[in-house]
């Protein structure tokens, strides 16, 4: 509880930031424009629940604008109503990146045909070079299915530490281009609290992160 606390605490501070240097910078806008206008697209990932309440922890108070690979723009909260696994990745990655979609991939399929059900998301952590564009040369690369799995990236790196912070993501730019990163995967409740994680770094899905998954799904 305490990290949580800490954490958006954090976003807190970074909404204020990026909403006092708006008109400095071309993307500093974007999170005040979430807070008084809808996503302009969905995608596959209409609520199901749009009811749904969001609590005071849960990820999806963080109105930061996303752009899939599609070019559709959305929110996190676009999501409330369903299970959603969500993780943090990069384009140009090419050690533990590729990992962490293969074990996404095969946790789905772990699931069997509930699988089908669940929505993964992955956020880039380089929105100055990962492009809609480059997000579906990715994911068709990686023979995801569009209607399960949704690539995105924010609008700015103030967003991106937004998004990592409220995902519990730690990540560094290195000097040779690279990006250091935690490998965490996250588990959310439909609305938007997290129910679990796994940090293992390793192409076999996590068992008890299975059983996690698949208890939510059945709710």
């Amino acid at each position: 509880m305490k990290r949580t606390a800490i954490t958006f605490t954090l976003i807190s501070a970074l909404l204020t930031f990026g909403q006092a240097g708006a008109q400095q910078h071309d993307h500093g806008g974007h999170a005040a424009h979430a807070q008084t206008a809808p996503a302009t697209g969905t995608g596959a990932w209409a609520p199901s629940a749009p009811g749904v309440a969001i609590p005071a922890n849960s990820v999806y108070q963080v109105p930061t604008p996303l752009t899939d690979a599609a070019g559709q723009r959305f929110v996190l909260k676009d999501a409330a109503g369903a299970p959603l696994l969500v993780t943090m990745f990069y384009g140009d990655c090419h050690s533990a990146c590729p990992v962490v979609i293969e074990t996404l991939k095969r946790t789905v399929g772990a699931l069997g045909p509930d699988g089908k059900r669940l929505r993964v998301l992955l956020i880039s952590l380089d929105p100055k070079r990962d492009t809609p564009k480059s997000l579906a040369m990715m994911a068709d690369m990686q023979k995801l299915d569009p209607a399960q799995f949704r690539l995105a990236v924010a609008g700015s790196d103030t967003d991106t530490r937004m998004l990592a912070a409220a995902l519990d993501i730690r990540y560094r730019p290195l000097d040779n281009g690279e990006i250091s990163h935690t490998t965490r995967i996250v588990l959310l409740n439909p609305d938007g609290s997290v129910r679990a994680d796994s940090n293992k770094l390793t192409v076999d899905p996590d068992p008890e992160f299975v059983k996690q998954i698949a208890t939510a799904l059945k709710r």
